[in-house]
């Protein structure tokens, strides 16, 4: 009986497996304190989109996103990490940005997603998410910033948007990264900002340590002297979750002059909506971005009257966005451009 038990499982395992995404069980088990959730919830930009969340005892997290259906073709594959904290019923996953990505706890087994304020999503759709039977480690890769540190031959990287430390094996051997250190560093023992592409995997330091959690590191970035984790010396404002106010329209400057508020809107972090103000009326509207490009569709606002300059600055506000097929950061400020490259639109963040 024991033998046919046995089977039968190793049978049920293959069906499950040909079901779904196939899922590998980590090689050195987590502790009993994490927990993974994972769930199909809508997507604006693609057909759904599969998330997976892991809550470690550490306070920290790790998060996998995969776009099933992007334009083009293919699915699209996306790690994020950061802190996590639970407020009430509510699961707070913060990664550094504007608005944190919020839970609300159904069950001891399921959470539901909520939106960028914190507020029930109010939809007939599916945006729960429930526990997993074991924990996925979610290693990666993804590119993350951090203090980069050799000492005594070995290199470390602390995390921003953790605060965890853990040291570094270069997947192949470069040995300009600590040229480079050396020559940048601020002095003895001290850690410049550097920005890296790796995964976590776990390894015992040493022969008689316990394993703990290594950054394989697949392509080294950069350094970025002088910066830290909380001035990073580059652009950190997000096109997403940031409030861009408009401070100039092509073609519509004088429009702009005058007016007491003016137009503004925040691309959420997730689902690819947009919520704004256009001069006159509340904005709604979708967007789909790339590395370089960003469009903007199903653009509507709330039907109050708009005479005089405030619909003048609405109907500029809209033609730009409706335009807008690409981007651009610099700073704080955003730029949105045309099919043919020509500015249309200038934001800044705040």
């Amino acid at each position: 009986m024991r033998n046919v038990a046995f089977v039968l499982s190793l049978l049920l395992l293959v069906i499950i497996s040909g079901c779904g995404v196939k899922i590998t069980e980590p090689d050195v088990k987590p502790s009993a304190g994490n927990i993974t959730y994972s769930g199909t919830i809508p997507c604006s930009d693609c057909r759904s989109k599969q998330l997976t969340v892991t809550l470690f005892d550490n306070k920290t997290f790790r998060m996998k996103r995969v776009s099933i259906g992007v334009q083009g073709g293919g699915n699209k594959v996306e790690y994020d990490l950061g802190r996590w904290s639970r407020k009430g019923n509510r699961l707070v996953l913060d990664n550094g940005q504007k608005w944190p990505l919020q839970f609300r706890y159904v069950s001891g087994k399921e959470i539901t997603m909520l939106d960028q304020r914190g507020n029930e999503i109010v939809s007939k759709l599916d945006y729960s998410l429930r526990k997993r039977s074991f924990v996925d480690m979610l290693a990666g890769p993804m590119t993350m910033n951090g203090m980069f540190l050799s000492t005594a031959g070995t290199f470390t990287f602390k995390e921003c948007k953790t605060g965890k430390s853990y040291p570094l094996v270069f997947e192949s051997s470069d040995a300009s990264v600590k040229k480079r250190y050396l020559a940048l560093r601020p002095g003895a023992g001290k850690p410049v900002l550097a920005t890296l592409k790796g995964r976590f995997v776990m390894r015992k330091p040493s022969a008689n340590a316990a394993p703990r959690e290594h950054i394989i590191v697949q392509k080294f970035k950069r350094f970025s002297p002088g910066g830290t984790c909380k001035d990073p010396g580059h652009p950190a404002v997000m096109l997403r979750g940031t409030s861009w106010r408009v401070i100039s329209i092509a073609g519509s400057q004088e429009v702009l002059k005058g007016v007491r508020k003016v137009p503004n809107l925040v691309l959420s972090l997730y689902g690819g909506s947009i919520k704004g103000f256009s001069g006159c009326n509340s904005l709604m509207g979708t967007y789909t971005k790339g590395t370089t490009t960003l469009s903007f569709s199903r653009l509507s606002t709330t039907r109050m009257a708009c005479p005089g300059k405030s619909g003048e600055v609405e109907q500029a506000f809209l033609g730009a966005l409706r335009k807008a097929s690409g981007w651009k950061i610099t700073g704080k400020t955003l730029e949105l451009f045309d099919k043919r490259n020509r500015l249309l639109m200038r934001l800044k963040a705040g």
